[in-house]
C-alpha cells in the first residue's frame, strides 16, 4: 500500500482569519514536499488550483489549473519537494454560508496504481480586491 504524507507550503497573499487570502489575479505559489514511507511507483504526482461547494444540494468541483510535476518512483525516507505557481482567477469568490460554501485550495495527490492515492489539500480564501476609491474634491 502507498503511504506518503504530504505538506503544501503557500506564499504571498494576505493574513487572513484562517486561511491566506488572495485577490483575483494575485499568484499564489508554494511548494508540495512529499515524504514517503516506503517505495511508491507514482504514475503522475498532480499540483491543481481547485474549489468546490460544500453543504447542501448537489457538490460542484472544478480544476482551474493542474500540473503533472513528477512520474517515476519516490523512494522510501526521501523526501521531495515540487514548486508550483498559480494565477488566481476572478471568480467565485470565497463564501461560508449558511446552506453553501465556495472553498478554494491548492490539492496535491500522488497516482499510484491499485493503491489509495495518498492526498493533502491547503484551503486560501479568493476576495474581491479593495482598492481605495480616489479623494473627491468639492
Amino acid at each position: 500500500m502507498a503511504k506518503a504524507d504530504i505538506e503544501i507550503t503557500l506564499q504571498g497573499g494576505a493574513d487572513g482569519f484562517a486561511a491566506p487570502e488572495y485577490a483575483p489575479g494575485d499568484n499564489i505559489s508554494g511548494a508540495v514536499s512529499v515524504f514517503p514511507d516506503s517505495n511508491v511507483k507514482c504514475q503522475h504526482f498532480y499540483i491543481k488550483l481547485a474549489w468546490h461547494t460544500e453543504g447542501r444540494g448537489t457538490r460542484y468541483q472544478e480544476t482551474i489549473e493542474e500540473l503533472d510535476v513528477f512520474q517515476g518512483e519516490l523512494q522510501a525516507g526521501m523526501p521531495r519537494s515540487f514548486e508550483f505557481d498559480f494565477r488566481v482567477p476572478a471568480e467565485p469568490w470565497s463564501f461560508a454560508g449558511r446552506y453553501v460554501s465556495v472553498v478554494w485550495q491548492i490539492e496535491a495527490q500522488v497516482d499510484v496504481s491499485w493503491a489509495k492515492d495518498p492526498k493533502a489539500a491547503a484551503p486560501f480564501v479568493l476576495r474581491p480586491s479593495v482598492t481605495p476609491s480616489p479623494a473627491k474634491s468639492w
